[in-house]
């Protein structure tokens, strides 16, 4: 997976923990398993359904080509006309990375725009060093761990 430019499992904390603010999308917040990274994002909660204490694989793709190479228009792989990252996981977005800062010592926060649907990353910066302000990304996030 060539163009994944972050990956790990991740354990569903807590579901709109401040209350739903919008019909038909969840926050998830939820905790990395292997890097201990802090993870915030908002889903279509009809698209995409889950508890708490799920277990979910997520991914940062900047191609949704599985050798990382982005000849092919997102449309090709939605219609399956091509094998993709699409294939490996059970929900997608695209986004930008819109906001990426320092927080403390080497904790570090970046931002991800779906359209008004957000996500935040919080971690080492080791881990997410490979992460662009302005960069087009997918999110890519499957149940169960891989």
């Amino acid at each position: 997976m060539a163009g994944v430019v972050f990956q790990d499992d991740f354990e569903v904390a807590q579901i709109n923990p401040e209350g739903a603010k919008f019909e038909k999308v969840n926050r998830l917040v939820c905790k990395g398993v292997v890097y201990e990274i802090e993870f915030l994002i908002d889903v279509n909660s009809e698209l995409f359904e889950c508890e708490e204490g799920d277990k979910l694989t997520v991914a940062l793709a900047t191609s949704l080509s599985v050798d990382g190479v982005s000849e092919a228009k997102a449309i090709d792989y939605a219609r399956g006309a091509k094998a993709s990252l699409l294939d490996q996981f059970d929900y997608a977005m695209h986004g930008t990375v819109y906001k990426f800062e320092h927080v403390k010592d080497t904790k570090v926060e970046a931002y991800v725009s779906h359209g008004g649907l957000l996500a935040r990353f919080r971690g080492d910066q080791r881990h997410l060093k490979k992460l662009k302000v302005d960069a087009e990304v997918y999110t890519l996030l499957r149940k169960g761990s891989a």
